[in-house]
Formats: C-alpha cells, structure tokens, sequence
C-alpha cells in the first residue's frame, strides 16, 4: 500500500515517536480520522516492530535511526550526485584521507586519555575553576 500526505506521514512519526500505550491509541485514532485505509494497514502491523512504547526495554535503546548510516550517508552526499565510478573513486579518497588522519592522531597520543576525552576534561576543567565548595556539615560539601 502506498499512503501519501505529509499529516499523514507526521501522524505516522508521532505514532512511533509514542513513549506509552495510551499515547500510542491517541496517536493511532488519529491517523484513523486522516485515513482509514492506512489505519487498517497499520494496525496488521505488530507495534512492538515499530512504535517506541511496546519496544523492549532489554536493550536501553529507543533510537528509531542508525546513526552511523545517518553520519556516513552526510559524509558522502557530495559524492552520490556522481557518476558511479567517480562517486566510488571519491568515497574511497574521503576514507582512505580520513583513516591517514586517524593513524596520525593515534601515532601523536600520548598518556593514558584519548585525545577527545582528554578535550572534554580538558573543558570541564575550566568550568571546575569557576566552582566553589561549601561546608554543609560532616565532611559533606555543596558545590
């Protein structure tokens, strides 16, 4: 089936983005007053395949994207307006420049920290400067 419309596709989002049950049946009589035919398809569908609110809690994860596709697909979208064989050719240069880049990065570590860690504490620092400690009592303090 092919459902068309951007309120639909919005309601579709809303469905899915839906943290609990009860959101999830609003969210669903909704797209059921838009379209009752993509409704019907809907509801075949087992929501624990696609709605945040029946997704196990097993994992900790209720990302409804891959990031790493989303991340490489934004690194090569120049390249996927090319001819295929130019569009390979640049992929591989984008790759290979950043994996030298990543060898030279690891030969320059040095210490225990990873130099983006070593970044954020780096940052975190500086705002530690601006902190203060006071005594509440027994050895407890409030920063």
């Amino acid at each position: 089936m092919h459902f068309k419309g951007e309120n639909l596709k919005n309601q579709l989002w809303a469905c899915a983005r839906s943290s609990c049950e009860s959101q999830f049946a609003r969210n669903m009589s909704l797209i059921k007053d838009l379209d009752e035919k993509a409704f019907q398809w809907l509801d075949k569908m087992a929501p624990n395949t696609w709605c945040r609110a029946y997704f196990s809690t097993f994992p900790k994860c209720d990302v409804l994207v891959n990031n790493s596709c989303e991340v490489f697909n934004r690194y090569i979208l120049d390249a996927r307006e090319l001819l295929i064989l130019s569009m390979l050719q640049t992929i591989k240069g984008q790759l290979m420049t950043r994996h030298d880049n990543k060898q030279k990065e690891m030969y320059s570590f040095v210490g225990t920290i990873c130099p983006k860690i070593r970044k954020k504490v780096a940052k975190n620092a500086e705002f530690a400067n601006i902190c203060y400690a006071l005594p509440v009592g027994k050895g407890v303090f409030q920063v």
